[in-house]
């Protein structure tokens, strides 16, 4: 009797352990396809990474996307991060990069993209207009080097769904894939998934000072976004040109550490009601100024 019961137990206790061990490699915040961005200091220790969402929602998109995450807290951290002043390091890069598998099947198609569609970003090298590249476009050389790097993004961005369970995570450059698919210039030939692009990957650094506004968001730094097909473009495949960067927009971060995508500078209309609300305080104002002045007036006379 005492032994079934021990025996219950154990059977228990090891289902509690798969069952963790199961959440940890089921990410509900990550999905392929998304896209991560990450960050990574030069002689630095840790790197942070944080998933924004679906590739296609970006892709699709004609308007501003403000606001998505904020990663603040995780950048400025003085022993995981990169401390307070981290968006005037001249030593701190970030990048940008989505996939949704290797696929070399033309007929694998994922909503819209079919295997191998990268994602990935260039640093913006002006603030320039909203809605228009600011970087030159990237250029991949040949099939095999597009499932090169495809196979690259996979086992960077791979590491927030068998370690995390959130948006984001932090991780010591001993483990993490950013720094190794994101080598700094090297003399030599650099050996990382990315080299067939930039041989640093595709990061964009940071620097003293704000970038510039882009679509009325102040940015500490700008990387646009480039969508690279595989295959030819029709039926099911969203329109783009094989293995040349299709522009798609531009990611910005705030000092705060606010992430947001710009692809127009327009500025959002506000809603009625708070138009309504609007108006109904400027009446209010006026109306108190008037009274005030009336109220001089007399005292006055």
């Amino acid at each position: 009797m005492i032994k079934n019961i021990l025996s219950t137990a154990i059977l228990a206790a090891a289902g509690v352990a798969l069952s963790a061990s199961s959440a940890m490699a089921e990410n509900p915040n990550y999905a392929p396809g998304d896209i991560v961005l990450f960050f990574q200091q030069f002689g630095g220790t840790n790197t942070v990474a944080l998933n924004v969402g679906a590739a296609t929602t970006f892709r699709d998109t004609t308007s501003n996307i403000l606001n998505i995450a904020n990663i603040g807290a995780q950048l400025s951290n003085g022993t995981t991060g990169f401390g307070a002043s981290w968006y005037d390091s001249t030593s701190l890069w970030w990048g940008a990069a989505g996939v949704f598998n290797n696929s070399t099947s033309s007929s694998t198609v994922t909503n819209g993209d079919p295997g191998r569609t990268l994602y990935v970003s260039r640093n913006r090298n002006l603030v320039g207009t909203e809605g228009t590249a600011s970087s030159t476009p990237w250029s991949v050389g040949s099939n095999t080097d597009m499932t090169t790097v495809a196979n690259g993004i996979i086992g960077q961005n791979n590491r927030m769904e068998t370690q995390s369970v959130t948006a984001i995570l932090v991780e010591p450059t001993s483990t993490s894939n950013i720094d190794q698919q994101n080598l700094f210039n090297i003399s030599g030939t650099p050996t990382n998934s990315f080299s067939v692009l930039a041989s640093g990957g595709v990061q964009g650094d940071f620097g003293a000072g704000s970038f510039g506004s882009l679509g009325g968001v102040t940015a500490e730094g700008a990387l646009d976004l480039y969508r690279i097909l595989a295959v030819s473009p029709g039926g099911t495949v969203e329109p783009g040109t094989v293995r040349t960067g299709q522009f798609q927009g531009t990611f910005v971060i705030e000092q705060d550490g606010d992430v947001s995508y710009i692809v127009t500078d327009v500025v959002p209309v506000p809603e009625p009601a708070t138009m309504v609300a609007g108006l109904a305080l400027g009446a209010v104002a006026t109306l108190t100024r008037r009274r005030r002045r009336g109220q001089t007036a007399a005292t006055a006379a």
